[in-house]
């Protein structure tokens, strides 16, 4: 009896274990995955060509994928990462109309993707800073876009660091707050240490565990708290060792701001 216990508990065991890695296998050979994965590397790096074969693959995988929304999701946040490189600013506008093209495309198709009303909320926030014109086409859109994107996902740590970024540069008599955006960091700090920008389905965004450290540490060196901004570089480096942002500018600024003190 004990024997025949026995070999049902190993036959169980030994499904379970094929069953996990015939899954893993499958999703690691997933071209959603893969494109995940090429995107947002390029984008810790900041590097042009690399986001712009990784915006590229997205684009053939839209064609591909069953799940188009996801795949314009990173068509549109290839774009978004490229409009804020400083190595392709006399392109940034043209990046941020395509983001914004493959994000209102996503949201066509699947409304509840939070990840996506985020992100261009972003980009339209990029676009209402050109002028007062564009503030008054732009900045409305950016603010309805960023609350849907609390409403569906209040506890996504990109979303409310993208919020807080948005809070943060937004004059305070168009209701931006540095106290609340640095508030909003704190809280994304807290929920990405505890795993919540990773996602059980492996095609989905799992980004801004190391980029929500970078933008805090940002806010707090602003306000002259060097030693919480130093902290919290090292915690964005420790996630992230090739973060090219914190690396080579953040830390670098840093240490030059701390030194002429």
């Amino acid at each position: 009896m004990r024997t025949l216990i026995a070999t049902l508990v190993f036959v169980l065991l030994a499904g379970t274990f094929s069953f996990a890695h015939n899954t893993q296998s499958a999703q690691s050979n997933d071209p959603l995955v893969k494109t995940k994965e090429a995107v947002q590397s390029a984008a810790l790096v900041s590097d042009a060509a690399a986001l712009k074969a990784a915006r590229d693959l997205a684009l053939s995988t839209v064609s591909t994928s069953p799940r188009k929304a996801v795949a314009l999701y990173y068509v549109g946040y290839a774009n978004y990462s490229l409009s804020v490189l400083p190595t392709e600013k006399a392109n940034s506008e043209q990046h941020a109309d395509a983001g914004i093209a493959a994000m209102e495309e996503a949201i066509k198709i699947d409304p509840t993707l939070a990840d996506a009303h985020a992100l261009l909320a972003s980009l339209y926030g990029r676009k209402a800073s050109g002028g007062m014109a564009a503030g008054m086409k732009y900045g409305g859109k950016s603010s309805s876009a960023m609350q849907r994107a609390i409403t569906l996902a209040p506890n996504n740590p990109r979303i409310l660091m993208l919020q807080g970024i948005s809070l943060y540069f937004t004059p305070a008599m168009w209701g931006g707050s540095k106290e609340k955006a640095l508030a909003n960091l704190q809280k994304a700090c807290e929920l990405a240490e505890g795993g919540a920008c990773t996602s059980t389905d492996t095609a989905l965004p799992d980004w801004g565990h190391a980029e929500v450290f970078a933008w805090k540490g940002v806010m707090f060196s602003d306000s002259d708290d060097m030693d919480n901004a130093k902290a919290a570089y090292d915690r964005a480096l420790q996630l992230a060792p090739n973060y090219s942002w914190v690396k080579f500018v953040l830390l670098p600024k840093l240490s030059t701001t701390t030194n002429t003190r």
